[in-house]
Formats: C-alpha cells, structure tokens, sequence
C-alpha cells in the first residue's frame, strides 16, 4: 500500500491577492447598509440663499408648499415647491438615491408662508391636484398628513386627491401645461 500525501495549494501571489481581493469586497458590501443608518435625515429650516434643486430658484418668499429630499449620500435637497420635487422623483435616477422625501403639511401651516416646522413624510402624504392656488412655480400639488384636512381644502377650493404613488409624468405635466395656460390668458387680457 502506497500513502497519498495530498499538499496544500500553494499561496502563489495571485491567490494571495484574489483572496485579499474578495475579503475586501466583501467589507465593502457589508459596510453599505451601516453608513446610511448613520446619516441623519431630517428636514431643516428653509434659509435666505436656499435654491431649488429643479429650478434654481430662491426659495423663501415663495407661497405654497416646499419640499425636501434626504439622499443616501447624506445630502439634503430643497425644492421650492411640491412640483418640482415630483419634477425630481420622477427622473429614473432619483429614487435610488432618496432616502426619504418631506412635504409641507397643508392642513398645519399658512399657504403664503409656510412653516420649517409643519414637514411631514411626503410618501404618507394626500396630494391635492387641479386646484388653483399658486405655488412657487404656479400650480403645485398641495399636500396634507390628513384626508379630513385634503377634503376641507378641496370643498374649498376644489380639486383632485392623489396618493403619493399616483403622483406621475401625466400629473406633472398637466400642472405645467395650467402654468402655460394661465400664463397666456393673463397676455391675452393685457
């Protein structure tokens, strides 16, 4: 009878530096979920000096509601109003990198000037279209944490009640072509 004697593989360097390679890799990929968490992602107070991140505009002075955008990254996006952050959503590279999304809460602050502190998740929101108050940018979609708050705000006003996830291009580009509509009758009455 013969012994085998099988030897170990032997640790060339380019088995060394693949599996150094990997084990890296691997941390990495490990290491993804715990630096987001660590993040904070809240909304903050609207500054002098703020731009839209659409538009470019100077958001403060700007009727109706704003919005914000917390990125994976740890970046805080401002809009200045609820259009243009959907403007934002709605761009196939955005919600990878959202985080969490906050709209101002209609039913809790003033539409001239709204609070730094009625935010609320804009993915919970009740979304009001097709009613004719004027945000930043013209039409805008107002927002409420409440359905009781959106009903009020649509006997008053009148409109249509979205859910965040019928918030689409359509929507969007419905409220822009209102912008471009009432933009026209007020240069055909001059």
């Amino acid at each position: 009878m013969t012994d085998t004697i099988t030897s170990a593989p032997r640790l060339t360097r380019r088995r060394f530096i693949l599996v150094v390679g990997g084990v890296s890799l691997a941390a990495l990929a490990g290491c993804g979920g715990e630096e987001e968490t660590s993040v904070a992602c809240a909304p903050e107070p609207i500054a002098d000096g703020d731009e839209c991140a659409v538009c470019g505009m100077f958001i403060t002075g700007s009727p109706g509601p704003k919005a914000q955008a917390c990125l994976r990254d740890g970046r805080l996006l401002k809009f200045c109003s609820t259009s243009d952050l959907f403007v934002w959503l709605l761009q196939p590279d955005s919600p990878p990198q959202l985080r969490q999304a906050y709209v101002h809460d209609m039913g809790q602050t003033q539409w001239e000037a709204p609070a730094d502190d009625a935010y609320i998740a804009a993915d919970t929101a009740i979304y009001v279209t097709e009613q004719p108050l004027r945000g930043a940018m013209g039409p805008t979609l107002a927002a409420f944490a409440s359905a009781a708050d959106a009903e009020a705000f649509m006997t008053e006003h009148g409109g249509r009640q979205l859910a965040f996830a019928e918030v689409d291009v359509a929507t969007v580009n419905q409220l822009a072509r209102t912008q471009m509509e009432r933009g026209s009758h007020r240069s055909d009455s001059m």
